[in-house]
C-alpha cells in the first residue's frame, strides 16, 4: 500500500515562482505591469523596447519622479509597495498598482535590472537574477527609472515552452501599451521591437488618443466618431464612439475602462449594444471606448492579479445610465444631421436626382421634423377630416411612387419620401418581436454545419426556440429545421444561412440576426409596386415609429419643406 507523502515547506524560489505564474505568464504581462508602474510614478514619455518579441529583452523608460536608492532593493522582494499601506487604503485606491507582486513576480523568473534616480541624488542600479538581490551600484538615468529584463524563463523551460513566437509575443505586448494608453492621452506612449518603432502616440486630447489608436483601422472615418458624456451621482461617464454609420461584425472594438484601467466587465459592453440597438441592424456593433470614473469606495480591483475583473457596487445604476447616454446622443446627432436635401443641390434644378435608395443615413434629413410632425399628429387625434387619401387621424395625402421606390407624401407644409423597402423591413422587425404560432414542418428542412457551429448548437439550440425555430440533430454535422412560424415560410433558406453563421455568446444578438434576415427578405423591394391602401397603411405605421430607422440602421424618410422648394426654383414664399 503506498504511504502518504509528508508535508514539507517549498524552497522560497520554487513558491516565488508558483505564485509569480499568476501574475506573469508573458513579455504581455511584463509591459502591463511595468507601464503601470511608469504611470504611477507621474511619467509623461514611457518607453518600451522589445528583443525577440520581449522574449530576450524588454526594457521600460520613463521620466517619471524615480526611486530611492534606499528602496531599490526592496522593489523586487514580495508584496513590496509604496501604494498601499493599510486596509483602508485599498478603499481609496488612485493607483495603477497596489498589490506589490509585479517586480518580485518578474524577478523570479527573469534578470531584472533597475536603474532609477530620484530629485536629487546621482542614481543607482540593482540587479535581481532570478530572485537573487545583487549588491547596489552607483550610476542611473538622467532622470525617471529604466528597468530592463532579460532571457525571461530561461530557468523555467516549462513555462518557456509554451510562449507564442516573437512577433505573436510582440504584437500582444503592443496591444497591452495600446490598452494603457488609451486612459493616459497626455502621456507619450513608444515602442520599438528588434530597433524598429512599431507603435508612437504623441500627447493628446482624448478623443485624438483614440482616433490615434484607431488610425490604421480603414472604416474609420474620424468625422463619424463622437464623444459622449454623463455625469451621475457617485460616478462619471465619457466615451469616444462611432455613429450608427460606423460599425463592426463583432465586438472586438467595444473597450470598458474602470478607474482608469480596462476591464472585462460584460454588463457595460451589453449597456453599450443596448444604447446601439434601435441604430444598429442585426449583427452590428460600434466603436466604443467607454471610460467610467466611480466613486473608489464603490469599486474593488482586489479580485485576480491581472486586475482585467471589477466588482461594482453601483454597477446597476451605471448601466442604466450607459443606455441613456448611448440613446441620448445617437438621437441627438440622429435628428441634428436631419436635413433637407435642398442643402446641397439648391443651385440644380433636378431636384430628386441625388436621392437613392441606398443612402446612407447622414444624407442629413431636417432637424426635429419628426417630433414636429408626431406633435401635429397628436393634435389631430381629436379632430378627424375626410380629405383625399387621408388615413385614419393621421392627416396626409398620399400621391403616389417615385421611381416604385419612394412613396410621396403630402402633409401640411412638406413633401416627404419614405424608402418603400426600409420603412416595410422595419415594420416586420417590430412584429417579429412577438413570438407565436410556431408549427411543424410536414418535410423537416435538413442542412449540414461545421464543427465549430455544431458544437454551439448542441449547447444554444434552445435559444432559436425562442424565435419560433425547433432544431434538431440527426447525426455528425446534421441538423433540421422541424417546427417555425409563419415568419420564416418560404424563406427557409435565408433562416439556414443565419444558423450557419451565426456561433455568438448573446441571444439579443441572435434575435437580431434573425429578425433583420427574415424582414429584409419578406419586405417589399425597391422597383416593386404597391396599391394606395397597403402604401397608406405604411404610411400610418411610418409615423408612428419613434425612430424611423431600418434594421441594418438606415434611414428611411427624407423631408422637402415647402420653404425648400420654393427657394430650389427661386420662387417666393
Amino acid at each position: 500500500m503506498e504511504e502518504a507523502k509528508r508535508i514539507q515547506i517549498l524552497d522560497p524560489l520554487v513558491a516565488q515562482r508558483i505564485a509569480a505564474g499568476e501574475v506573469i505568464d508573458r513579455p504581455a504581462s511584463i509591459v502591463r505591469e511595468l507601464i503601470d508602474n511608469s504611470i504611477d510614478a507621474h511619467s509623461s514619455s514611457i518607453t518600451v523596447e522589445l528583443t525577440d518579441g520581449g522574449i530576450e529583452k524588454i526594457i521600460v523608460v520613463d521620466d517619471g519622479i524615480g526611486i530611492r536608492e534606499e528602496d531599490l532593493p526592496l522593489c523586487a522582494q514580495s508584496h513590496a509597495t509604496s501604494k498601499v499601506s493599510s486596509l483602508e487604503d485599498l478603499q481609496h485606491l488612485a493607483t495603477m498598482g497596489f498589490r506589490g507582486e509585479a517586480l518580485y513576480s518578474i524577478a523570479a523568473g527573469a534578470t531584472l535590472s533597475i536603474s532609477s534616480t530620484s530629485s536629487g541624488s546621482l542614481g543607482s542600479t540593482v540587479v535581481v537574477d532570478n530572485g537573487k538581490i545583487e549588491e547596489i551600484k552607483p550610476g542611473g538615468p538622467a532622470k525617471g527609472t529604466v528597468i530592463t529584463v532579460k532571457q525571461l524563463f530561461a530557468h523555467i523551460p516549462a513555462r518557456r515552452m509554451f510562449l507564442k513566437q516573437p512577433s505573436s509575443e510582440a504584437r500582444m505586448c503592443k496591444v497591452a501599451m495600446i490598452e494603457k494608453a488609451a486612459a493616459f492621452p497626455h502621456i507619450s506612449f513608444s515602442m520599438f521591437h528588434n530597433g524598429k518603432e512599431t507603435l508612437h502616440l504623441p500627447p493628446a486630447t482624448s478623443k485624438q488618443r483614440i482616433l490615434d489608436i484607431l488610425k490604421n483601422d480603414r472604416s474609420i472615418v474620424p468625422s463619424e466618431m463622437i464623444e459622449m458624456r454623463l455625469q451621475g451621482k457617485s460616478f462619471s461617464l465619457y466615451a469616444v464612439a462611432s455613429r450608427e454609420s460606423t460599425y463592426r461584425t463583432d465586438r472586438s472594438q467595444i473597450k470598458i475602462y474602470v478607474n482608469n484601467r480596462i476591464v472585462d466587465e460584460y454588463s457595460m459592453v451589453q449597456a453599450i449594444t443596448y444604447g446601439y440597438d434601435p441604430f444598429l441592424p442585426g449583427g452590428g456593433f460600434p466603436y466604443c471606448y467607454l471610460f467610467i470614473q466611480d466613486d473608489p469606495k464603490l469599486v474593488d480591483f482586489n479580485i485576480h492579479p491581472a486586475k482585467r475583473e471589477v466588482k461594482l457596487r453601483n454597477k446597476a445604476e451605471i448601466h442604466h445610465e450607459v443606455v441613456l447616454m448611448v440613446k441620448e446622443n445617437l438621437q441627438s446627432y440622429h435628428q441634428s444631421s436631419f436635413a433637407s436635401p435642398f442643402d446641397l443641390p439648391r443651385q440644380s434644378p433636378q431636384l430628386f436626382s441625388d436621392i437613392r435608395p441606398d443612402a446612407k443615413v447622414s444624407e442629413r434629413p431636417s432637424p426635429d421634423w419628426f417630433e414636429k410632425a408626431k406633435e401635429l399628429f397628436q393634435k389631430e387625434e381629436a379632430e378627424p377630416v375626410s380629405i383625399q387619401r387621408e388615413v385614419d387621424t393621421f392627416r396626409f395625402r398620399y400621391i403616389g411612387q417615385l421611381f416604385k421606390v419612394f412613396l410621396i407624401v403630402e402633409k401640411e407644409e412638406s413633401l416627404y419620401l419614405i424608402d418603400q423597402h426600409a420603412a416595410h423591413e422595419r415594420i416586420l422587425y417590430d412584429s417579429m418581436k412577438i413570438i407565436e404560432g410556431s408549427q411543424p414542418l410536414m418535410i423537416p428542412y435538413e442542412f449540414e454545419v461545421e464543427r465549430s457551429i455544431d458544437h454551439f448548437l448542441s449547447d444554444h439550440s434552445i435559444w432559436y426556440e425562442q424565435f419560433g425555430i425547433r432544431l434538431e440533430r440527426t447525426g455528425d454535422l446534421q441538423w433540421a429545421i422541424t417546427a417555425m412560424i409563419p415568419h420564416y415560410k418560404s424563406m427557409e433558406n435565408e433562416v439556414v444561412q443565419a444558423i450557419q453563421n451565426y456561433e455568438g455568446n448573446n441571444i439579443d444578438d441572435l434575435q437580431k440576426t434573425l429578425f433583420s434576415t427574415a424582414a429584409c427578405k419578406k419586405a417589399i423591394k425597391a422597383g416593386d409596386p404597391i396599391d394606395p391602401s397597403s402604401a397608406e397603411e405604411l404610411i400610418k405605421k411610418v409615423f408612428e415609429l419613434e425612430y424611423p430607422v431600418c434594421p441594418h440602421g438606415r434611414n428611411f424618410v427624407v423631408e422637402i419643406t415647402r420653404e425648400d422648394l420654393y427657394s430650389a426654383v427661386g420662387r417666393l414664399v
